[in-house]
């Protein structure tokens, strides 16, 4: 521990702010403060450090053992249990599942999954807004939200026509919005009625302040009772905890608030060729961008593996693991991490590294994925949904969704209908859809248009509950033709075999809305860029490192403005950045010159030029213009076949 961090775990002040460069050793920090105060006396359940993210969260809570341990803490597993550890959304979902919080809101905290998102959106359609202007509208709705600004102080004409709606779908399925969840906390909290919620925390840490939204920002200093502390850099905002990120919210933490205490870390640890390569990165895009004065750690090389194709690289990557993992056999997998930049890479590479005899734990690719208007697209969706109302036949969402899946529009006007007939009525949703089954039975005439087509559904859905009822674990998941879905593949893998519904949809859940990895030291890492955040891995691989795939294709689109192209290409690089500074030890990019164009189109490649090869077009390609951008800190370049041949293999 240096001598600053043994400053801010003493730390006895109100409110703090820590800034410092990549592996500056922010996290630890309030990590030592968190160990410290408990060795003065603070009561575990006291404490809050917040992340980023869940797997953030897991791996705090590991490290916080140790530093307990060295502070002379007895029960450290025990202790560290017992301190909240959580990432801001989950913070602020606590805070509004209490009865108090809800009887304020009037509102429940049950969000809607991303897939689910699918059919709210179809219904929102029903306005006649058309659709990229509705899309617009509801973007700017979320970024409000985000901003913690009223409704009343900015949703007019139009915008509160689509909000009108919004609210009154969510409301009759009683359903939230990700996006809602931080506002309508905060809210809560700033309220008469939040009162008592308010400083529930004597301390309250919070870790990579500048990815979170303002609303998440808010709500956190809202539950602080006697001390803030808070930890990041405005050069490594990293889009994870929220779509709105508010960067400007740390950056001016301290000029905006009294007798705030400042510690400046300036020394990288890890590889110096590491840290040195994110700066430069980092300073490419903004030369007040924040570098490390002083590196500490053992030099190795870091390099860019080049291969001719993505095949090459899935194959030749994989043998290279292999290979290196057999001269160390005994050394934790778990500390090798392959950095994807997509679903279809991630796949491929957990895919190729099983085949080598890899176990695998993969993260930030587990989101549910399919068409809700194609049953052949839509068995992972169905499934899911299935669990949901098995689990809870009352889920007024999930019988919104089953009685849309197989229907071009999802039913989304008969949805109308019957909502209207629920005013009418002074009715809930299920009980039109009782109304249009009883109608449906005795050949009565519709109660309102598209009742029949629902009442269909319905049935088929009370059906299927009723002869799944029974059913628990491995049965319960082949009865739902999910055991042989890839998107189960890792539930399937945990069962014991005797969980009932509720246990099993409570688990696939958790995977969609706060994913970790395995606790299995002997499984490889395969990651998303934004899930590296706040962890560590002693080596990093990171794959398709192809202009189009980092930053993405919209970067270089001739049909953006230039301060379009300009705003993803400086979110990607401050994600790009952020990401491989994670690496401790051994950093590689790997990339490849060619792809088949079809391939390139469809994954969104951006494509240098086109040739022909034996009767086939081929895209060829440019590596990640990051690498390049960092100049003299930019790694080596080796071949492919260099790198096998280096090791013993053709």
């Amino acid at each position: 521990m240096t001598e600053m961090m043994a400053e801010i775990a003493a730390f006895d002040g109100r409110t703090a702010k820590i800034v410092g460069p990549a592996r500056s050793g922010k996290t630890e920090a309030l990590l030592r403060r968190a160990a410290a105060a408990v060795a003065a006396g603070c009561a575990p359940e006291d404490i809050l450090v917040e992340t980023s993210t869940a797997e953030a969260a897991r791996v705090a809570r590991r490290r916080l053992v140790d530093a307990l341990a060295a502070v002379g803490v007895s029960g450290v597993e025990d202790i560290a249990g017992r301190i909240t550890v959580a990432c801001a959304q989950q913070v602020c979902l606590a805070v509004l599942e209490a009865p108090e919080a809800r009887a304020a809101t009037g509102r429940t905290p049950r969000v809607l999954a991303p897939f689910e998102y699918n059919f709210f959106l179809e219904d929102m359609k029903t306005l006649g807004t058309p659709a990229r202007r509705l899309r617009s509208e509801l973007s700017h709705i979320k970024k409000q939200w985000c901003a913690l600004a009223a409704e009343d102080e900015w949703a007019v004409g139009e915008e509160k026509d689509v909000l009108d709606l919004a609210h009154r779908l969510l409301d009759v399925t009683n359903a939230m919005l990700e996006d809602e969840v931080a506002y309508l906390c905060g809210r809560y909290l700033q309220s008469n009625e939040g009162a008592d919620a308010r400083q529930q925390f004597a301390l309250v840490l919070a870790d990579d302040f500048q990815n979170l939204s303002a609303a998440q920002q808010t709500c956190l200093c809202l539950l602080a009772r006697d001390q803030l502390i808070v930890a990041g850099n405005p050069d490594e905002t990293v889009r994870v905890a929220t779509s709105f990120p508010n960067p400007e919210g740390f950056a001016t933490f301290d000029t905006l608030r009294r007798n705030v205490t400042v510690f400046a870390l300036d020394t990288a640890f890890g590889n110096p060729n590491v840290t040195a390569f994110c700066d430069a990165v980092a300073r490419a895009g903004s030369e007040e961008a924040l570098v490390a004065a002083h590196r500490e750690g053992t030099i190795r090389d870091i390099a860019t593996v080049k291969w001719n194709t993505p095949d090459e690289e899935f194959n030749g990557l994989t043998r290279y693991l292999f290979a290196v993992s057999a001269e160390d056999p005994e050394a934790a997998q778990s500390d090798i991490c392959v950095v994807a930049p997509n679903k279809q890479w991630a796949h491929a590479f957990e895919q190729m590294l099983v085949r080598r005899g890899f176990a695998v734990s993969s993260l930030g690719f587990e989101r549910l994925t399919g068409d809700p208007r194609d049953t052949n697209r839509a068995r992972a969706l169905v499934a899911y949904t299935s669990l949901n109302l098995l689990a809870d036949p009352d889920d007024l969402f999930a019988w919104r969704a089953w009685v849309g899946f197989g229907n071009y529009l999802t039913y989304s006007d008969g949805w109308h209908f019957l909502m209207d007939w629920c005013d009418e009525h002074d009715a809930g949703i299920l009980d039109a859809l009782e109304a249009a089954t009883a109608a449906r039975t005795a050949g009565e005439a519709e109660p309102f248009p598209r009742a029949e087509r629902l009442a269909e559904r319905y049935e088929a859905g009370r059906a299927m509950i009723a002869a799944h009822a029974g059913r628990r674990g491995h049965n319960l998941l082949a009865a739902l033709d999910a055991d042989k879905l890839r998107d189960f593949a890792a539930l399937s893998a945990t069962l014991a075999g005797d969980e009932d519904a509720a246990t099993l949809y409570a688990m696939v859940r958790e995977t969609q809305f706060f994913p970790t990895h395995e606790a299995n030291v002997r499984a490889v890492r395969v990651s998303s860029y934004e899930q590296l955040c706040g962890c560590g891995y002693r080596a990093l691989y990171v794959t398709g490192c192809v202009d189009g795939f980092m930053p993405a294709r919209d970067a270089f689109e001739v049909v953006s403005t230039d301060a379009d192209r300009d705003r993803v290409r400086e979110a990607d690089r401050r994600t790009f950045a952020a990401g491989v500074a994670k690496a401790t030890d051994a950093l590689m990019f790997s990339t490849f010159s060619r792809a088949p164009l079809e391939l390139a189109e469809r994954t969104k490649m951006q494509v240098a030029r086109v040739r022909m090869e034996d009767s086939e077009r081929i895209a060829t390609l440019r590596p990640t213009c990051f690498i390049a951008e960092a100049g003299a800190a930019a790694p080596i370049t080796l071949g492919g076949q260099t790198l096998l041949a280096d090791l013993g293999m053709d």
